[in-house]
């Protein structure tokens, strides 16, 4: 098992104490899942070194990633449009109905700029800015 962890050993120095134990577990993890993999038939089908293994976990965990999913997307938004589009949908910020604004009793931070603000839009549930904010948000882009 330690030969086998030496081996592909992940080699990311950190002055966190916790850093070397969590590597350690997470090498040790693929190694054993490696082992259990070798003891299944499927091993004699497609046989896998354990090399094979740790990148076909990677594979498996990058496509699952978001921004890998947002890569393969071409005209997905990114950036603080796209963070915007998931919090109100484009079709309700930009419809024009009964979007008032109310004071709150906290600051926020507003939706368009970032800044401090204490004030929401009832319908989209966002703070912003009444002067200058409101208008940009509920326009479309």
């Amino acid at each position: 098992m330690d030969q086998n962890i030496a081996k592909y050993r992940v080699s990311i120095r950190s002055k966190k104490w916790w850093w070397a134990i969590f590597s350690f577990c997470l090498d040790l993890c693929v190694q054993q899942t490696w082992h259990m993999y070798r003891a299944t038939p499927a091993s004699e089908y497609i046989p896998m070194d354990l090399l094979a293994v740790r990148r076909a976990i990677a594979d498996i965990y990058l496509k699952r990633s978001h921004t890998a999913a947002r890569l393969e997307l071409p005209n997905h938004p990114v950036g603080r449009v796209a963070k915007l589009d998931r919090r109100v949908p484009p079709a309700i910020r930009c419809d024009g109905l009964d979007h008032l604004v109310e004071h709150i009793s906290k600051q926020r931070r507003c939706a368009q700029c970032g800044k401090k603000v204490k004030q929401i839009c009832l319908k989209c549930n966002v703070p912003l800015h009444r002067k200058y904010c409101f208008v940009a948000f509920h326009t479309p882009v």
